[in-house]
């Protein structure tokens, strides 16, 4: 069934939805690699910061249970972080994968131009869960520093 057009599409402006999805498709692929290689990236970097910094902490000092706690605060903390980058590629490969098809229905002629567009731009939207993860991450962070801080001045 092919979708019934009010307008006909002139050559300029076919040339300039077809230059459109090949934009979007370039956006959301580098989204979608980015995100990966961020992640990864990241989360090397902190795990293996974290690992020094408490190996350093315990081998000069007489660890106490502030500084369990201090490390619990920042491990959970990486945690959530994980599941954010996870949550994130996870979004960022949907939009990609769903855009491919969408694309496919609007050159196969089920869906028009200005639908495609419009499922698009409804998918591409963020929820609680994209800010949870992040800001609990992050309030980890503080309460760890905050914790391990104040087991380095009574120790």
């Amino acid at each position: 069934m092919e979708v019934e057009n009010s307008r006909v599409t002139s050559p300029e402006q076919r040339e300039a939805q077809n230059a459109y999805i090949t934009i979007r498709w370039r956006q959301l692929y580098e989204l979608e690699k980015e995100a990966s290689q961020t992640a990864l990236q990241n989360l090397f970097l902190a795990n293996a910061g974290g690992a020094a910094a408490t190996l350093a902490f315990i081998g000069a000092s007489k660890a106490g249970s502030g500084a369990k706690w201090a490390l619990g605060f920042f491990g959970l903390g990486l945690i959530l972080l994980g599941f954010g980058y996870a949550k994130q590629f996870h979004h960022m490969s949907g939009l990609f994968k769903n855009w491919k098809s969408l694309v496919g229905e609007h050159y196969s002629g089920k869906k028009s131009y200005d639908q495609i567009v419009s499922e698009d731009v409804k998918k591409a939207v963020r929820d609680l869960w994209d800010y949870f993860f992040s800001y609990a991450s992050f309030g980890c962070f503080i309460f760890g520093s905050i914790v391990g801080f104040w087991s380095l001045m009574c120790a």
